[in-house]
């Protein structure tokens, strides 16, 4: 950090702690798959994955190939899901790397079948259904006639089997229906003798809020980074932000009452003021909306930011 005027520190006790807590949310024996998709929402997917490993979290979710081959390629061992749909002629890389797909349709299921098959390998599967979000998954009418098709496929292990919520944080009635709507498949595929090892279909917000949701396994993201999914909900658990930029003052200035600050003078000094000039900005992730609203913590102590974010510096008071 010497090297660099801005940095970003991980914590990775506060993701210990956060994991922790997360666990005190949920029946013994529940698993966790942890998301890491978008390098860990920034964290640093290899790092976080690492850590992961030795908080006992059992399954890794990704969004692509790319960020599964990354991290079998840094040697991380746990298993790991694409939840995200994958392209067929990316099936033979899927499989070289061990990793396990979701399946949203019976003919991707029959080509993830066939490569197995000619690999010799088993290819590990998670069946999506569409509930309500209404982007990937079997249409929940037709999925057992599609599960039970897809379980008889040569080359296939049916993992698991998932929905995901789009308003769990905000919408009790509708994800209500959605966990009923779900386990009412279970039910219909159990009693045709399809069970499945892991079934998960609690994002962050599900985890505090719909305990009926949590199955033998849940998915958090933003909780274990240490951020609430809501407003609503950040008081429902003890996390702590995993993640803080900081960055040095590259220049004290004192400007008389009422000269301008930054692009567009959209910042009149009102009186005589001490400006300090930080090496961030917008380039640097600071999002152009905290101009003339936004605040810094300066050795502790919460100050504002004034006149526009630019994209390398950003003035405060």
């Amino acid at each position: 950090m010497d090297r660099f005027p801005s940095w970003v520190e991980v914590d990775l006790d506060a993701f210990e702690w956060n994991i922790m807590r997360i666990r005190e949310l949920v029946p013994a024996g529940v698993r966790i798959l942890l998301v890491v998709k978008a390098d860990a929402y920034g964290h640093g997917a290899v790092r976080i994955s690492q850590q992961a490993a030795e908080c006992g979290v059992d399954m890794l979710g990704v969004a692509t190939l790319d960020e599964g081959r990354e991290l079998r390629g840094a040697g991380i061992e746990l298993p790991v899901l694409i939840l995200s749909p994958v392209l067929r002629e990316e099936l033979d890389e899927v499989l070289e790397n061990g990793l396990a797909v979701s399946a949203s349709s019976v003919e991707f299921a029959r080509a993830a079948s066939a490569e197995a098959v000619r690999r010799g390998v088993t290819c590990r599967m998670h069946v999506e259904v569409d509930t309500g979000m209404g982007r990937a998954g079997l249409s929940l009418d037709s999925a057992a006639e599609a599960i039970t098709e897809m379980s008889s496929m040569e080359g296939l292990y049916l993992e698991g089997i998932f929905t995901h919520f789009p308003a769990s944080d905000v919408d009790s009635d509708f994800t209500g229906e959605q966990i009923d709507s779900f386990r009412g498949l279970l039910d219909r595929l159990s009693d045709s003798g399809i069970t499945f090892e892991y079934v998960h279909t609690a994002n962050s917000a599900a985890i505090l809020n719909f305990p009926g949701s949590h199955f033998n396994m849940i998915r958090p993201g933003l909780l274990v980074y240490g951020h609430s999914p809501s407003l609503a909900l950040r008081d429902m658990v003890n996390v702590r932000p995993v993640m803080s930029f900081k960055s040095r003052i590259l220049l004290v200035r004192e400007a008389p009452a009422g000269s301008s600050v930054s692009y567009g003078r959209t910042y009149i000094t009102p009186s005589e003021m001490t400006i300090g000039v930080i090496a961030a900005g917008y380039g640097h992730g600071m999002s152009h909306r905290l101009s003339n609203r936004g605040a810094v913590l300066f050795r502790g102590v919460r100050v504002p930011i004034i006149g526009r974010v630019t994209m390398d510096m950003t003035m405060i008071d």
